[in-house]
């Protein structure tokens, strides 16, 4: 699986646990009590997973800038007009 597919996974299961974990607190009285830990390290694996691979994703999409705008057939075009 390359990084962005695991960004996605790991973001979609990080906003479903968000979600469930607020419903059961609004519902349950006791919610986390004695599983708060277990919640916060939960948690805690799941940012640094998302963080993670954000970041390794948009080093995978990085493009130079020079290539981005277009400079070097820009520059290229540029000599050759010159030239003639």
């Amino acid at each position: 699986m390359d990084n962005g597919t695991l960004f996605y996974i790991t973001g979609g299961v990080l906003a479903a646990s968000a979600v469930i974990v607020s419903l059961l607190g609004l519902r349950l009285e006791k919610l986390p009590g004695r599983a708060a830990p277990l919640v916060a390290l939960w948690f805690v694996v799941l940012i640094g997973s998302a963080t993670t691979f954000a970041v390794l994703h948009s080093q995978d999409e990085e493009v130079p800038h020079e290539e981005a705008v277009g400079l070097p057939q820009a520059t290229e075009e540029a000599e050759e007009e010159e030239a003639e």
